[in-house]
């Protein structure tokens, strides 16, 4: 339904597989697959009038010196990339397209691959990989998704990789390679959690499979039409695929609630090994992010050459999507946001502030903002 994936991708965190179907944690990204062909002129995403604003606050990553907030009553518009809100909404007006998702083939390829996570993965629980699980929990907590049942199945595989279905349906799931584990530290393995429950909260995988639906579809009609709309409908859905990516990037920010874990996991997925993991610097890495995107920027030649790398790619470049959160790590839609949760363990009294525990949000000494406090 989503294409085929191929098993060198990875933190570009996931859709389902039938187990070879989804969206993955890669940290490249996948080559279009079987319902996905063709390819634009163009990969540039279109303006939007609802990006999110970001102010400079110098070159360092902004962090955190408290604990966590979390938002009960979160919605997926208060995170979502702009090509990816403006994506969904479009969908979302077609009558009768969300149940033909969901009650049409979405609750069979769901339960195959609910069957296959039994019978060949170690499914996570209270007594089964208990750190794991409480992992789970709190970035359920924080998410606003406390309610729904969510199973974690982690699979014997050498190719460090996450995936969900991305559909919030009778049996959800997320699926953790056991090479992904040895890799990353418990604050970085929570971000990659964080990241696929990103895409069931915006249940990627009900829009993106109906937008590959119409791409086949189009595809079929005759002559120029059908292949001038395939290939146009499939640049389309690789760029909200790479969009989509970027939502669950912020996700896993909002539960890390600090950059430099997010950027980490990216990091070491690109390379990155067990033996070696403590010496890499994630704010290093961040420079190297900002070197390539003021370098790709230096000519139209080097502009053109940065979207041929992109075109055909599932996900985002690693060092673009360091340079996305980097941005929105900055940004005053996340300082907003970031202040206006709950703190975890803490309440809101009647007038509405909260109690418990301070919330602290430290930038760069050099920049305007200097330290903003709760």
């Amino acid at each position: 339904i989503l294409g085929s994936i191929s098993p060198s991708e990875c933190f570009s965190l996931s859709l389902a597989r039938l187990p070879s179907l989804g969206n993955r944690i890669g940290a490249r990204g996948a080559r279009r697959g079987g319902v996905v062909g063709g390819r634009m002129q163009s990969t540039s995403p279109p303006k939007t009038s609802d990006a999110y604003r970001f102010e400079a606050v110098g070159d360092s990553l902004p962090t955190r010196d408290s604990g966590k907030v979390s938002w009960p009553r979160l919605a997926p518009s208060r995170f979502t990339h702009p090509l990816d809100t403006q994506a969904t909404r479009a969908l979302k007006r077609l009558p009768f397209a969300e149940t033909l998702v969901r009650q049409g083939f979405g609750g069979m390829v769901e339960q195959a691959i609910y069957l296959d996570n039994l019978s060949n993965s170690v499914r996570v629980g209270p007594k089964q990989l208990p750190d794991i699980y409480e992992m789970l929990q709190e970035a359920k907590e924080i998410l606003g998704l406390s309610s729904l049942s969510v199973d974690i199945f982690v699979r014997q595989n050498p190719a460090p990789n996450a995936y969900t279905m991305a559909m919030q349906g009778q049996k959800p799931f997320i699926v953790l390679h056991s090479s992904l584990i040895s890799l990353l530290s418990k604050e970085e393995l929570q971000a990659v959690i964080a990241h696929e429950l990103g895409h069931l909260k915006c249940e990627h995988g009900v829009w993106i499979t109906l937008s590959n639906i119409i791409t086949v579809f189009a595809s079929q009609l005759p002559g120029n039409l059908g292949r001038t709309l395939g290939e146009t409908f499939s640049a389309s859905t690789l760029r909200w695929l790479r969009a989509a990516e970027l939502s669950c990037d912020r996700a896993a920010l909002l539960v890390a609630q600090d950059p430099r874990v997010v950027v980490s996991v990216i990091m070491k997925l690109s390379g990155g090994g067990a033996g070696f993991g403590q010496d890499l610097n994630p704010e290093d890495y961040a420079r190297q992010a900002r070197d390539f995107e003021q370098e790709s920027e230096r000519s139209w030649m080097f502009r053109r050459m940065r979207e041929a790398m992109t075109s055909q790619l599932s996900h985002p470049l690693p060092v673009e999507r360091v340079r996305e959160l980097d941005k929105y790590a900055k940004s005053s839609d996340y300082r907003i946001l970031l202040n206006s949760g709950t703190p975890i363990g803490g309440k809101r009294t009647s007038g509405g502030e909260r109690t418990g525990v301070k919330v602290y949000m430290r930038f760069c000494a050099n920049c305007a903002g200097g330290r903003q406090s709760q």
